[in-house]
């Protein structure tokens, strides 16, 4: 689906699971992606991180999930990433996500630039057996 806004460049609706390239010094790495609006920032696991080649680390962050008691500290890197067709340049968090069913989170931080629609029906996650919505959310 591809939506149009007076004055704006076309609009591609993504589901809640995305197929991302991140491209690195190491090459290029395919990542099944939850698309995630709840979500401020994007992350990346620390071993696609390493397989990727990504740093140096710029920046580091605390942070305090829903899932834990105390803040987290995660390391920061610069990370090139193609959703849909699209690269973006992006600072991602780093941080352990091997037992996650996804290995990286597209968080606000990223959807926010992009101009995506984001529609439920869309993608190949397994929460598409749930209802969707017939009308995509705009982040533009």
């Amino acid at each position: 689906m591809v939506s149009r806004r007076r004055g704006t460049r076309e609009r591609k609706a993504i589901g809640i699971v995305a197929k991302v390239l991140v491209i690195g010094p190491r090459g290029k790495i395919p990542v099944s992606a939850k698309i995630d609006t709840g979500a401020a920032r994007t992350t990346l696991d620390t071993d696609l991180v390493a397989k990727a080649g990504l740093g140096p680390v710029m920046d580091h962050l605390r942070i305090l999930t829903s899932a834990a008691d105390e803040p987290e500290e995660r390391d920061l890197v610069q990370a090139k990433v193609i959703i849909a067709g699209r690269e973006f340049d992006v600072a991602v968090e780093v941080t352990d996500r091997k037992d996650m069913r996804y290995h990286m989170i597209v968080g606000m931080d990223t959807l926010r630039e992009s101009g995506f629609l984001m529609d439920p029906s869309e993608g190949n996650g397994p929460e598409n057996g749930a209802r969707a919505s017939p009308h995509p959310t705009s982040f533009k």
